[in-house]
């Protein structure tokens, strides 16, 4: 009996060691479980950020296209804000110049107006001397 009492020991350590195994894998499974869980979760997660980041680079394509059509507005308004200012200048070299020859033919005008009011005094002083 002395040799089965180990063996019964045995068999009672390796039931415990079974039942320990079992506990661990349960255990294990549990843990699976729980990490598949989280596993889900986690791609969800990343699914939902790849589909913020998706919109936020859709919405900074947007705004740069903005940006773009802005700055070339900008571009052309200034194009033709220089062109607008050459015209002014061009206009006011012009009207300066019509200004300079209004008053040279005011001036020839005024001359002439003196030279046939002498004229006309000449002439009647002329008549004058021959009546």
């Amino acid at each position: 009996m002395a040799k089965l009492t180990p063996i019964a020991e045995e068999a009672n350590s390796l039931r415990l060691r079974v039942a320990k195994g079992s506990r661990h894998v349960d255990e294990a499974e549990r843990v699976f479980e729980a990490l598949l869980a989280r596993s889900r979760k986690d791609e969800e997660e990343a699914t939902k950020v790849r589909r913020e980041r998706d919109e936020l680079l859709q919405k900074d394509a947007e705004t740069r296209r903005q940006v773009l059509d802005l700055l070339a507005e900008v571009e052309k308004e200034r194009e033709l804000k220089l062109g607008a200012e050459k015209k002014l200048t061009t206009v006011e070299k012009k009207a300066n110049l019509y200004a300079a020859v209004v008053t040279r033919l005011r001036k020839e005008q005024n001359e002439l107006l003196q030279t046939m009011t002498r004229l006309r005094s000449e002439r009647g002083m002329a008549r004058e001397e021959r009546d």
